[in-house]
């Protein structure tokens, strides 16, 4: 009996002490900026997404290889593709789809009507437009390395650029 009484105060106790007294490990200062989780909210409108595309030149390094796009104010993309002559004529837009939580989530979507690589297909390939935005390597407005239009490129990409304006010197050139 006198165990029992003692043991059911001592057990208040412990939990009174594990609810006041922080984890040691628990991070105490303030928040961590998320880039990824900024570049969605920052480009989670239809309107802010069209215009991150609309008239910019874009690197892609992800998956497959690298590419660079040139995405036309009217839904038109030109993808030129490391290791390939061609200049690819594809589309793109902007489109909502129902997410998880009951929320729409913007998208970008590229096709490319009758190409087939690894990385470009003629059916509509959709990501969310923060993450595509957070995973382009780099992006710039205008058209400088003029392929708007282009069926070929000016020389064959080797190997992925380091950066767009490693290739705009060859292009000048």
């Amino acid at each position: 009996m006198f165990r029992s009484r003692l043991f059911v105060p001592f057990m208040i106790a412990a939990a009174l002490a594990a609810c006041s007294n922080p984890d040691p490990a628990a991070p105490v200062g303030p928040a961590v900026p998320m880039p990824q989780i900024q570049a969605s909210i920052d480009n989670s409108t239809p309107d802010a997404a069209q215009r991150g595309m609309a008239n910019k030149t874009w690197l892609w390094a992800g998956n497959g290889p690298a590419q660079i796009h040139y995405s036309t104010a009217d839904g038109r993309d030109f993808a030129w593709v490391v290791g390939q002559r061609r200049i690819f004529a594809g589309e793109w837009q902007v489109n909502t789809a129902p997410g998880a939580s009951g929320q729409s989530i913007v998208q970008i979507c590229l096709r490319y009507p009758g190409v087939r690589l690894s990385s470009l297909s003629p059916d509509w390939n959709c990501r969310p437009a923060g993450e595509m935005f957070y995973q382009m390597a780099e992006r710039e407005a205008g058209d400088p390395l003029r392929i708007n239009g282009r069926t070929t490129a000016l020389f064959v990409l080797e190997k992925t650029p380091a950066n767009l304006a490693e290739v705009q010197a060859r292009v000048r050139n």
